[in-house]
């Protein structure tokens, strides 16, 4: 998969200096020439309508040009495309709003946007409507910019998280690569301005001490947590507060106690709450809708995640409990 990535890129890198001005004279033959074949090798079949919606009715806001589908056949990117040479600073408004648009009509949110001229590629985080990733295709060496762009690899998105999988998918590429790469060469430097944003937590990297899930510390006001640590070492990113709650339920589903069955978990132990944490419709006992519906990947289950600082790690330690695991024993990275 890696060699025929850095063949792509090889590809569009010299058809980008030898007919750009061709290229970019219109949308479409940015999409055909440049977007669908980097789409393409990074797994997204564009002819295929099971992997890749193209140009999705987006509410009533018009159509997106792609969506990306997980594993469940529901999106979990949509894809924004501008011709060639177009400045993408003028149109985030309009793809964050896309998708948001779109956000307001499913149970089911999708997190993350994409925008494209088929040389610059941007994702956008829509809970906090940032920028958290960009890289371009004729900035470096092919090799160098085919691993940045496995973050984008159809398998990194499956789950709809963007954030979990880069760090491994970087191990992965330097292990399939036909020569050596250097840990410092085949981790690409984030640009300024996302690099805290785009950076993944992880033992060696990130600094910061780790205080047990069960210990006093004032969350309210403080940055989220850098990282959760569960008991087996599994470590997962922590970027937001209610990541916490996200990332303990997915380890749950990892290790098999969470499911589809079971989930339907409320938060608070009082008899009279109506309250999920969990369900599969995203809505509690009373009907009311969650506030803030978060997708766990593609399992079809719905995190409720409107709580404060405070709460969100006090929901984590209920999730933990209800499942017979010890909160103590699970730890998080702090600034």
């Amino acid at each position: 998969m890696l060699d025929d990535l850095v063949q792509t890129i090889e590809m569009l890198q010299k058809r980008i200096k030898e007919h750009g001005s061709h290229i970019g004279a219109y949308e479409s033959r940015t999409r055909v020439t440049l977007i669908d074949p980097m789409l393409s090798a990074l797994g997204w079949d564009v002819d295929d309508p099971g992997v890749v919606e193209i140009e999705p009715r987006v509410a009533e806001e018009g159509w997106a040009d792609y969506a990306l589908l997980g594993g469940n056949g529901r999106p979990v990117v949509f894809v924004e495309a501008k011709r060639l040479g177009e400045d993408l600073s003028k149109h985030t408004n309009q793809t964050i709003k896309y998708a948001i648009g779109e956000n307001m009509g499913r149970t089911s949110k999708i997190q993350y946007a994409a925008l494209t001229n088929g040389n610059e590629w941007r994702v956008f985080d829509l809970y906090r409507q940032d920028l958290i990733w960009e890289a371009s295709i004729t900035a470096g060496e092919p090799a160098k910019t085919a691993l940045q762009f496995l973050a984008l690899w159809r398998r990194s998105l499956q789950d709809g998280g963007f954030d979990q999988a880069a760090q491994p998918l970087v191990e992965v590429a330097v292990d399939a690569a036909t020569e050596p790469v250097s840990q410092a060469e085949a981790e690409p430097a984030p640009s300024p301005n996302t690099a805290q944003n785009a950076s993944q937590p992880s033992a060696t990297t990130v600094e910061g001490k780790w205080t047990p899930l069960t210990g006093e510390f004032a969350a309210m006001g403080n940055p989220p947590p850098k990282a959760i640590k569960f008991q087996d070492g599994t470590e997962r990113p922590t970027r937001y507060w209610f990541e916490i709650i996200r990332q303990t339920a997915l380890h749950l589903v990892e290790v098999k106690l969470l499911t589809r069955e079971n989930c339907q978990i409320r938060s608070s132990t009082a008899g009279g709450s109506t309250r999920y944490l969990l369900s599969l419709d995203g809505k509690h006992s009373n009907g009311k809708a969650f506030a803030f519906p978060v997708p766990l990947g593609d399992t079809g289950i719905i995190v409720e995640a409107n709580f404060s600082a405070v709460d969100c790690v006090r929901q984590a330690k209920r999730l933990l409990e209800h499942f017979g695991l010890d909160p103590a024993r699970v730890t998080l990275k702090l600034s």
